[in-house]
């Protein structure tokens, strides 16, 4: 019985000992934060980003709140953001300047768009031998503990990046340099201005004597002046006079700008936006372009998410989607005795997006329409719409199987959010794509983010900047 025991006991500290490795290593291999933002291209060629969420441990944190001091964290400036395109890098935005928009944090900065060529180049310099830095490069700040997102190169984190090198000035006593000769009249090195009487009558002291030691070079050049006439005069509604005018065309050489009449200021009247809030809506809504971005410290890349299909296929996968929306504004409008549809609507204003979220062959198919009708219970003509998500997988039938739907229309947004899908991004660094939508609501904009299983949604994130 005593070797009995003494052989468990030894084979207990057997295994305690990897365990406690395994420990070890597990907290060594600890990852840091991952950001997720929304850059959003907005009209006349401006772009912000809106941070989203803040993936922490596991845990999915408010990154439009987190750590904020007074700018939350995911904004902080030379913070680098990869803009992405069905998972694939479209670009990548640097912060510049974070800033409050009705009181919600949104960051501007510098956009670098991404270009094949250019990942080419870095993986060739990727292959070559690279020296030791002569100094480490800290970007978590004095604080090793503080969590930090991807910085830009040579950013330094906080305290590096306002540190700056003073200006050395260096001087050559290079015989062959070339001097700038004084004349020898020239007594002093300074300027000298004239006195009161030499500037009313229109000579300066200055220019006497500038005169006298320049007109000793005979090869001068020398400007001509016209002569004198009456200086334009200005009217007080800003034209130039007639008399202005007449002087000014005895010049034949007198170059002349063409300038247009003068254009009406844009105004936004009180009935175009209601508050605010509607207006950075409708501005968001115009918006070109949104992409996910996402800012990670680690080495995490991403994979290509579309799935490819014939037009063919693409064609018929739409229109069978297209049939279950129609379908689930039928059932929302019978179920809020709202406005009855008619027979022969379809749904043309819609977006279609095919994803392949789990390296499957089974794509998972996106539709986000809209769909006005008519009310003829109104008083006053008057016109709805009614808005649809849905969310199908592909069976190997080639028929798609609704997982999720969204209806809602104009008059009940209080209840029932608008959803709007950005795109699909690998949120976690699982490998696994997810589904970032836009919601709208009475209230402003927000951001949901859903986990795609074989038949459901998992809501796993809804909040960030409520503009």
């Amino acid at each position: 019985m005593a070797v009995f025991l003494t052989f468990t006991t030894v084979q207990a500290q057997d295994r305690s000992q990897p365990r406690s490795a395994q420990t070890t290593s597990a907290r060594k291999s600890k990852r840091g934060p991952r950001a997720i933002a929304v850059l959003e291209f907005l009209p006349g060629g401006a772009m912000r980003l809106v941070p989203v969420a803040l993936l922490m441990d596991g845990h999915y944190y408010d990154a439009s709140l987190y750590a904020a001091n007074p700018a939350p964290m995911a904004v902080e400036p030379q913070t680098v953001y990869e803009a992405q395109s069905f998972g694939e890098p479209t670009g990548t935005f640097t912060i510049t300047i974070p800033r409050q928009v009705n009181g919600n944090w949104v960051a501007d900065g510098s956009w670098t768009p991404h270009l094949a060529m250019d990942e080419k180049v870095a993986q060739d310099a990727s292959k070559k031998p690279k020296l030791a830095p002569n100094k480490a490069v800290t970007t978590a700040g004095t604080d090793d503990s503080r969590p930090v997102l991807k910085r830009a190169p040579g950013s330094g984190g906080d305290s590096a990046g306002s540190s700056s090198q003073p200006a050395q000035t260096t001087t050559t006593n290079d015989s062959d340099r070339p001097v700038m000769k004084r004349p020898a009249s020239d007594s002093s090195s300074k300027p000298t201005l004239g006195s009161a009487d030499d500037t009313a009558s229109g000579t300066s002291t200055a220019t006497k004597s500038q005169t006298q030691v320049d007109d000793r070079d005979s090869d001068r050049p020398v400007m001509k002046r016209p002569s004198q006439t009456p200086a334009p005069t200005q009217a007080a509604s800003g034209s130039v006079t007639p008399q202005a005018a007449a002087s000014n065309d005895s010049d034949p050489n007198r170059p002349t700008l063409s300038r247009t009449s003068k254009p009406k200021p844009q105004t936004t009247t009180a009935g175009d936006f209601g508050n605010p809030k509607e207006a950075m809506a409708a501005e968001t809504a115009k918006a070109s372009r949104s992409y996910p971005a996402i800012s990670d410290a680690g080495d995490y890349r991403g994979r290509p998410m579309l799935y490819s299909m014939s037009p063919g296929e693409r064609k018929t996968q739409e229109d069978q989607v297209l049939k279950l929306a129609l379908e689930e504004i039928r059932a929302f409008a019978a179920k809020r005795n709202g406005p009855a549809i008619p027979k022969t609507a379809a749904i043309t204003d819609y977006e279609a997006r095919a994803f392949d979220l789990d390296y499957s062959s089974s794509p998972t198919i996106v539709v986000t329409g809209k769909l006005p009708v008519n009310d003829p219970k109104a008083k006053t003509p008057s016109d709805i719409s009614y808005f649809v998500t849905v969310v199908a997988r592909v069976d190997i039938n080639d028929q798609p199987i609704k997982i999720y739907s969204s209806v809602t229309d104009s008059r009940h947004l209080d209840a029932f959010p608008r959803l709007e899908l950005i795109d699909a991004l690998d949120a976690d660094a699982n490998g696994r794509g997810d589904l970032l939508f836009r919601q709208y609501s009475d209230t402003g904009i927000s951001y949901v983010l859903y986990r795609v299983s074989a038949y459901q949604l998992d809501k796993v994130f809804e909040g960030g900047s409520a503009l």
